[in-house]
């Protein structure tokens, strides 16, 4: 015969159990190495539209902001897919240099200017001024540049 307070025990013992967190495996080094270079491959084309947009003369305001806005919302969560053991150590294919994670502060400080120009492309984006927004291009491109030089290889 289970005495009652050893079974009120048990139960809150297996609700504790039940209830609590189920740990989230770590995605492997090559997924997270996927979904950074997908990131970069859609900032790439937000920068394409956007360009295409200036070259024509008169950009759409709309096809501009939401271009922009791709790329801003994009930068902002690129750093976070630098954690460690998902660069050339780990032995996964990626083009990050491991720079990226010797020189940890100087590449979160380059992140950080990326998603500052490209935030600030997204102030001028409905602009429609072409000018000003071919201008800020140049801003976000130079951070992207800044960045790769340093921390990319040519591959």
């Amino acid at each position: 015969m289970i005495v009652p307070a050893f079974k009120t025990l048990r139960v809150a013992a297996l609700a504790a159990i039940l209830s609590a967190p189920v740990m989230a495996a770590a995605p492997a080094p090559q997924d997270v190495v996927n979904a950074r270079v997908a990131g970069f491959k859609k900032m790439g084309g937000a920068m394409k539209a956007i360009g295409d947009q200036v070259k024509s003369g008169t950009p759409d305001k709309a096809a501009t902001l939401a271009a922009a806005q791709t790329l801003a919302t994009t930068a902002k969560g690129q750093g976070k897919l630098f954690p460690a053991g998902t660069g050339p150590s780990a032995g996964v294919k990626t083009d990050a240099l491991p720079a990226i994670w010797t020189n940890r502060a100087t590449f979160d400080a380059a992140m950080a200017k990326l998603v500052g120009e490209s935030n600030k492309l997204v102030a001028v984006a409905g602009s429609g001024d072409a000018a000003a927004i071919g201008a800020q291009m140049k801003a976000v491109g130079a951070a992207c540049g800044a960045c790769h030089r340093q921390f990319r290889s040519d591959d």
